[in-house]
């Protein structure tokens, strides 16, 4: 039950600082992900924004005390609480309206992370502390496996796919892409994290000679500048939404993969976990990637000598898109 209360504060203090970023993106100047450096030298340099970064970094420890003697799917199952947050945050908070298919994607999430909840409630109980077991060593080639596509996969997605289209067939993105990218490299983030835990305790000296500080550092920070970028000019529930759910999935199977995390040894519970996964995934997918719009009301123009009952009627060109 510990671990449970520390993963819904940790949900609630990440909040917090995901606030705090899309407050202080109005007060910066657009920022791209095409142009790093300048992103970068804008956010280092906003008191405000620094602010967020200390509030989710100490959500970050919180989160490390929730999983450090708990699955990590317990981040996941919690998330259903992160998710009721976030929605009253940015519903009444923001003012954000949500269409249809919106609802229905967050609708399906929040089934799936009932699914994942009660194999973590009833199926884990024996589970050993990773105190006890001490710190893991994966392979490199492992390690590279896990985080080589998480770094190139936000770039690709960002200088070769999602290039803005400008012109009168441009349409506004919802952030959807800003969060899946921000959520595999927060996730890789909090893979390392998890994996420093173990030495931090038991041996400091030795963490400096590992990789984990490194890849948490370069990960967390692009993660981070990503995430800023998308709530910048966007709806704050779906990017986070979208971010948290893809970084909260790539954290499990990556603790599975590196460091050994045990699954639910009954079929059911196992069944149930990587069901409720899969359609955790597929609500991602269903979330639209490009704004409304909104129909153009018709404007009627007036021929000289001619009454209204008789006007033509135009569609402005914005419309017929």
């Amino acid at each position: 039950m510990q671990s449970v209360l520390l993963a819904c504060a940790a949900h609630l203090i990440y909040l917090t600082g995901f606030v705090i970023f899309k407050t202080t993106g109005a007060a910066l100047p657009p920022l791209t992900p095409r142009r790093p450096f300048h992103a970068a030298a804008h956010l280092v340099t906003s008191g405000s924004w620094l602010v967020g970064l200390a509030t989710v970094m100490s959500g970050t420890v919180v989160a490390a005390a929730a999983v450090n003697t708990a699955p990590v799917a317990t981040m996941l199952a919690t998330y259903l609480f992160g998710l009721v947050l976030l929605l009253v945050v940015g519903v009444y908070g923001f003012k954000e309206r949500l269409s249809r298919r919106e609802g229905a994607a967050l609708g399906l999430l929040a089934t799936a992370l009932v699914l994942v909840a009660v194999p973590v409630l009833y199926g884990h109980e024996d589970v050993l502390s990773r105190v006890e077991a001490g710190p893991s060593h994966p392979s490199l080639w492992m390690l590279a496996a896990a985080m080589v596509p998480s770094l190139i996969f936000p770039i690709w997605m960002f200088c070769v796919r999602e290039r803005k289209v400008e012109g009168r067939h441009a349409r506004r993105l919802t952030g959807v892409a800003y969060g899946i990218g921000a959520g595999v490299l927060l996730g890789a983030a909090e893979t390392m994290g998890l994996a420093m835990i173990p030495y931090i305790l038991d041996e400091p000296r030795e963490l400096l000679s590992t990789p984990y500080p490194a890849l948490f550092l370069v990960s967390g920070g692009l993660g981070l500048g990503l995430l800023h970028i998308g709530l910048q000019g966007r709806r704050l529930v779906p990017v986070c939404a979208v971010m948290n759910i893809v970084g909260k999935v790539q954290l499990v199977c990556g603790a599975a993969l590196l460091f050994g995390e045990p699954w639910p040894s009954e079929p059911l519970w196992l069944a149930m976990e990587l069901t409720g996964i899969f359609l955790a995934l597929y609500a991602v997918l269903l979330f639209p990637r490009y704004e409304r719009v909104r129909a153009a009301q018709p404007v009627f123009r007036r021929v000289p000598g001619q009454d209204r009952s008789s006007a033509q009627m135009t569609i402005p060109p914005r419309a017929r898109l």
